[in-house]
């Protein structure tokens, strides 16, 4: 029980480094070509969540 909060780190890192990469991977591979404005929007999304996802990922990856 004495690493509980080194699991409980661990697995946010896990967690936000996969949101974080898969994200970043919608970002550069959505297409929508009915509606431009749309893509932009979702693109934008993609790429902030991608970056947060990474960051959080790396201050786990500290913290531990």
């Amino acid at each position: 029980m004495e690493n509980i909060i080194a699991a409980i780190l661990f697995a946010v890192l896990t967690a936000a480094g996969t949101l974080g990469v898969s994200s970043i991977g919608m970002f550069i591979f959505h297409r929508n070509a009915d509606d431009r404005d749309a893509e932009q929007r979702a693109r934008f999304e993609y790429g902030f969540f991608g970056l947060a996802g990474l960051v959080v990922m790396l201050l786990m990856w500290y913290a531990l």
